[in-house]
């Protein structure tokens, strides 16, 4: 049984269909078509496409998933296929993909943050991961440093909507 899903990307509605039959699960967009197993190996999922097969984390955060997949963490809005834009403005939450540790922190409380813009940067199993801005807003909050050891899920950066925080 699969069943429509809305995402929003970089400002733009991704549509899918999602199928799952635990431990596997099934994703098409635009007819392609990504396998996943959900593996007992800490938090990873496998992804196969054809014969080739990557390995991934995904975490759920309080407006959507954020998904590492070689180096590079990728935030996911989830969208009512109804609702055009945000029913209401709420934080933004950067979380950590992984394990990990932190590197650098550039998002400083009370700044503007620009979508896209690097926030932190943290590392784990040897590679570098980017943590960008989802959207643009205010810097209300940033939980870690340099030189912290955080968890999958962990919070370590709260935007505000624009116009909601006045940045400095």
């Amino acid at each position: 049984m699969s069943r429509p899903l809305t995402f929003r990307w970089q400002g733009r509605a991704v549509d899918l269909e999602l199928e799952i039959r635990a431990p596997h699960a099934a994703v098409t967009h635009e007819g392609r078509r990504i396998e996943a197993v959900f593996r007992r190996d800490g938090d990873w999922i496998e992804l196969r496409r054809g014969a080739a097969a990557t390995r991934c984390a995904a975490i759920a955060g309080s407006r959507g998933v954020w998904v590492s997949h070689e180096g590079r963490a990728y935030h996911l809005e989830r969208v009512h296929r109804e609702a055009p834009a945000r029913t209401g403005p709420a934080a933004a939450e950067v979380r950590a993909p992984m394990t990990g540790r932190i590197v650098s922190v550039s998002a400083r409380a009370g700044n503007a943050s620009r979508e896209g813009e690097l926030l932190v940067t943290m590392e784990a199993m040897k590679m570098e991961f980017r943590l960008t801005a989802p959207e643009d807003g205010a810097i209300l909050e940033v939980a870690c440093e340099p030189g912290d050891r955080v968890e999958l899920g962990q919070l370590l950066v709260r935007l505000a909507p624009p116009g909601e925080a006045e940045p400095r």
